[in-house]
């Protein structure tokens, strides 16, 4: 006579189990962080290389992921006013990443540009990550696009 109540208990806790992912795959995900990037100065490598020191810091009380810095000075004679710029062709700085909590911050140095012109970094960064969001891909089978975040226009050093 137990096996129709372990039945029903099972059953019953199937549907609970539904009902929380359902749950879940509905929640919205956080909305677009807020990213500060800042120069905190230059310096340079062993081998002579000028590098600017940067800081990419959280301002949201969610978890990010940032990563793929890219430079793009100022081109005028471009449709966007802009280009994007890859020191020899390849991003070679682009291997930094970093899962920012809320308020916390990751330093890293790139190579500046050899053209004296304005430049600016900027990342994509992923606002859906934690449990929730991972069940909700899980159950969508969906990932949102990465927003693109810009720092300031640098004044490159004369």
């Amino acid at each position: 006579m137990r096996t129709p109540r372990i039945k029903v208990v099972l059953s019953i806790l199937a549907l609970i189990l539904v009902a929380c992912l359902a749950w879940v795959a509905f929640l919205p995900r956080p909305g677009r962080p807020n990213v500060s990037i800042k120069l905190l100065g230059y310096t340079n490598d062993s081998s002579g290389t000028r590098l600017a020191m940067v800081a990419v810091t959280n301002l949201s009380t969610f978890t990010i992921f940032v990563y793929r810095p890219t430079v793009a000075i100022k081109a005028p004679t471009e449709p966007s006013g802009f280009t994007n710029y890859f020191q020899g062709g390849t991003n070679q700085w682009g291997r930094f990443h970093s899962e920012l909590g809320g308020g916390m911050s990751g330093n890293f140095t790139i190579p500046t540009p050899t053209i004296q012109s304005p430049w600016r970094l900027s990342f994509l960064a992923y606002s859906d990550l934690g449990a929730a969001q991972v069940i909700k891909r899980l159950v969508t089978g969906r990932r949102h696009m990465p927003f693109e975040i810009q720092g300031d226009w640098v004044e490159s050093e004369k």
